[in-house]
């Protein structure tokens, strides 16, 4: 079986039908509880949707039978050359960080918040990834996703900010990072490094792996007033 023709028990549902659904089951047990629900209770909404689901990916996937093509803090990458697409694999339990957090909250991102984070990628930047499923081995996880290949070259620090300033987002420091917020979509972003966004040969920028998060309550009003100061 090669590494495009593996079982995609995703295929023909979009990564949005999937965020939605997982949105609607946590805000119902938040309604249940009067509050928000935190990381481990994610965990647990997702393992329960991803059962039911049947999103496991079976048979074995080609392309992981080789070392990775690289591998950065979220993700293990392999390029898929007969398709021009790279297939990311989380590491194991681990979803990727968050923009912002409270001092009682965890700051890593939940499976929820990390199919959240790349529906928003697509949405904001014209990007097309696709969730392709779930990799489990005794009781851990690791998310797939796929992302069509990009050429061109980094961008320079001043290309970035140029490009996010200009377009509306309000730049802002965070954790010793900077982010940047949208005031109108009330979005942060940040790990704007020059390793995720590519110059193309047309002169635009494109973003391929932004941390992008929507906020609201304590966390809006305080980005809110950094953007400001």
């Amino acid at each position: 079986m090669s590494s495009h023709e593996l079982s995609r028990p995703t295929e023909g549902v979009p990564l949005q039908a999937h965020v939605e659904e997982l949105r609607r089951r946590c805000e119902a047990v938040a309604r249940v509880q009067g509050g928000s629900t935190h990381y481990l209770e994610e965990i647990r909404i997702f393992r329960d949707y991803t059962r039911e689901r049947g999103l496991f990916l079976q048979g074995t996937i080609e392309a992981l039978s080789r070392p990775p093509d690289d591998e950065g803090n979220e993700h293990q990458v392999w390029f898929q050359q007969e398709t021009n697409t790279y297939l990311k694999v989380t590491w194991p339990d681990f979803f990727g960080m968050l923009v912002m957090y409270r001092m009682d909250e965890e700051e890593r991102a939940s499976p929820i918040a990390y199919l959240e984070r790349w529906q928003l990628h697509n949405e904001l930047f014209g990007d097309n990834v696709e969730f392709l499923g779930v990799l489990e081995d005794h009781g851990v996880f690791r998310m797939v996703i796929q992302q069509k290949a990009i050429e061109g070259k980094p961008a320079t620090l001043h290309e970035i900010n140029h490009f996010f300033t200009h377009s509306g987002w309000k730049r802002f420091f965070t954790h010793d990072e900077v982010a940047y917020f949208d005031p109108e979509r009330q979005v942060v972003i940040s790990d704007t490094h020059r390793g995720n966004i590519i110059l193309m040969a047309d002169g635009l920028l494109a973003p391929i792996d932004l941390r992008v998060q929507p906020l609201s309550g304590a966390l809006l009003d305080y980005v809110v007033k950094a953007c400001r100061d």
